[in-house]
């Protein structure tokens, strides 16, 4: 969600097809979250880097209110298929000050979406915002793409995945500390004929105990969970999970 172009049409539609079940599969492990934490059915949830709409068609099934936000034109009108009860808006996470979302009972965000950002600080002013955006006793949660996960994606060779109607391939890199750079192709078959569509991907790590310190200045009570759910997690991929106490500390 910075300021390069991500998830254009043909990247978008492979990555629902073939990947979709990622965010499907962190559903029941937020849903649960937000049951524990008292956000009933009905409570206004705000869904960060909505992607294809799999986590808000199921969060709008299980009655709650929702809109999405995502940077990728393509995702949207995705998410608008595949979740019609749920409100989508095309739009990047609001740097500075925190502002700028809207104020709701629970924020999520699945799929390392600030990670995307172009720079830590923008990571850090957009833990700010989106912690000012939950109401107090209200629900943060989220994941973070840490060294340890970049560290295990840069090995010899690189995901390939074949399909009848469509294929990708990605190569990663380290150009630099705390950068992972990810090179994508696909291809996707459009009648009788193949399209091939290339982008590069530029990801930065953030560290759990950075993203936690934020998070308690801003009024965040959050801790580390090992995943959204009962669901495996993704090595180095770190879930944050927290609540916003009624009188926030504020700090830097």
């Amino acid at each position: 969600m910075g300021s390069r172009t991500y998830y254009e049409e043909d990247l978008a539609w492979v990555h629902q097809a073939g990947f979709g079940d990622l965010a499907e599969r962190s559903a029941p492990g937020v849903l649960a979250l937000l049951e524990r934490s008292g956000i009933s059915p009905g409570a206004s949830v705000l869904d960060v880097g909505c992607g294809g709409g799999q986590l808000a068609r199921a969060l709008v099934n299980a009655g709650y209110r929702v809109l999405g936000l995502d940077a990728s034109p393509a995702m949207v009108e995705l998410a608008r298929s595949h979740a019609p009860g749920a409100r989508f808006e095309v739009g990047s996470l609001p740097g500075g000050a925190p502002g700028g979302l809207p104020v709701s009972d629970a924020v999520v965000s699945t799929g390392h979406v600030l990670n995307y950002l172009a720079a830590t600080a923008d990571i850090a002013a957009a833990l700010r915002t989106m912690a000012a955006a939950v109401r107090p006793g209200g629900v943060l949660a989220l994941d973070l793409m840490t060294e340890a996960f970049a560290r295990g994606r840069t090995g010899p060779g690189g995901p390939v995945r074949i399909e009848d109607d469509w294929a990708i391939v990605v190569r990663d890199s380290r150009p630099g500390p705390r950068q992972l750079r990810r090179r994508i192709t696909v291809f996707r078959r459009v009648g009788d004929a193949w399209r091939r569509h290339d982008e590069e991907h530029e990801n930065l790590t953030f560290e759990v105990a950075e993203a936690l310190s934020i998070l308690e200045a801003s009024g965040i009570s959050a801790e580390e969970r090992a995943s959204f759910g009962d669901a495996p997690g993704l090595d180095g991929l770190a879930v944050i999970a927290g609540v916003r106490r009624s009188a926030a500390r504020h700090g830097a």
